[in-house]
């Protein structure tokens, strides 16, 4: 039964997102530059949702506005036309409840899978 439910999960996350709940309505690729395919911006989007909802508890309105990229894929090894190893980090501006949040969030690329990490110190208003 689970297993089920993580194929069917997986298929609509890999077609094209559109999840809607409390604070949660994104289409997926997400506006802007981000290079993360749909299945790493949906976990990103959940994880930052998440962070915000604890530093900003009196709001559940988040919407990804727009993505940047800071530094472009670097120190990026390829074996058999497979990135292997590297990082790359982009610049998201959140709207969180009218005030617009610009979160920094660095993608690591390793043999098995592409990781993330977001800077929470970070979480700043854009002037």
């Amino acid at each position: 039964m689970f297993k089920k439910f993580l194929i069917i999960l997986f298929f609509f996350i890999s077609c094209g997102v559109s999840a809607s709940g409390r604070g949660f309505d994104m289409n997926f690729p997400l506006t802007g530059e981000s290079i993360a395919n749909n299945t790493l911006q949906f976990y990103v989007v959940k994880d930052l949702y998440s962070i915000l909802s604890k530093k900003y508890p009196v709001c559940s309105d988040y919407k990804v506005v727009n993505t940047q990229i800071i530094h472009y894929p670097y120190d990026v090894k390829k074996k058999n036309n497979k990135y292997i190893d590297g990082y790359w980090q982009e610049l998201w501006t959140v709207n969180c409840c009218g005030k617009l949040l610009q979160v920094p969030v660095t993608f690591h690329i390793n043999k098995k899978e592409t990781v993330f990490e977001i800077d929470k110190n970070i979480l700043r208003q854009e002037e």
